[in-house]
């Protein structure tokens, strides 16, 4: 069904951080192309070529679409029909964060939206874990020690393999994973 050569060499990989984990030069992300408003056939497509030419890290969030979650459910359809005898040379991150639902629960860094942000994002993909989930923002109303904990509650709960962080400037990225860290857990 897919390339037996993925692995010839053409992508190399590279060790993430000082984790165990190696990700694909090139990782695919998500966003756009793989909401319910596009073409499913074609998302598929994508999905297979990138795999075929060692892609294995696939990105999303909880909010990519459009509409928000979209992406994950096509990609989990994708990968039930499509990837269930390679889930173990996948990577599937997710992120949470951002405006996902009206409310005041919705959006933000807190220990309420995040997980329940992964467990919605869990049954979407269909998967019973990822291997990295993301705070996708920082969120300067949430104690950077709230947040965190929600990712290192992510990773101890085995629904997440690792933690991680986007889009966070410097100096409270150094924070969070100091944090992270005192409790052992690893970001990458």
């Amino acid at each position: 069904m897919f390339d037996t050569a993925r692995y010839d060499g053409r992508m190399p990989y590279r060790r993430c951080g000082d984790s165990g984990l190696f990700l694909p030069e090139i990782s695919l992300g998500c966003w756009h192309n793989f909401g319910a408003v596009d073409d499913f056939e074609e998302c598929r497509r994508i999905l297979r070529r990138a795999f075929d030419r060692g892609v294995t890290h696939f990105d999303l969030a909880n909010n990519y679409g459009p509409p928000p979650g979209s992406a994950e459910e096509n990609v989990g359809r994708i990968l039930i029909d499509d990837f269930v005898c390679h889930r173990d040379e996948l990577i599937i991150s997710t992120k949470a964060g951002h405006d996902m639902w009206a409310g005041p629960y919705g959006a933000n860094g807190s220990r309420k939206h995040l997980l329940a942000s992964l467990d919605q994002s869990l049954k979407r993909l269909r998967l019973d874990y990822v291997d990295i989930f993301y705070s996708h923002c920082p969120d300067p109303g949430t104690r950077l020690e709230e947040t965190m904990s929600a990712l290192a509650t992510a990773v101890q709960s085995g629904r997440a393999l690792y933690a991680g962080i986007s889009k966070y400037p410097l100096k409270r990225l150094k924070k969070a994973v100091r944090i992270l860290k005192s409790m052992g857990v690893r970001c990458v």
